[in-house]
């Protein structure tokens, strides 16, 4: 009923990627840092792609232990 749903942590994570890839280092310590952001960006989309899926597996958990509660 008009609820608008935010953005998923995806799109947050792929407006990030977008927004450092173009930035234009101008010192080399500036392209380190940059390096260094895409790397953590990285491992953050790994780790939340894992937790998507703990969760998901959690959530089927739940259902099939409501479903065995309501029996």
């Amino acid at each position: 009923m008009g609820e608008r749903k935010s953005p998923g942590i995806r799109a947050y994570m792929s407006a990030l990627k977008d927004s450092i890839a173009r930035l234009k280092p101008s010192s080399q310590s500036q392209a380190i840092m940059i390096e260094n952001i895409n790397s953590n960006l990285k491992v953050v989309r790994r780790e939340v792609l894992s937790l998507q899926e703990q969760v998901t597996t959690l959530q089927e958990q739940i259902h099939v232990l409501e479903e065995n509660k309501e029996k």
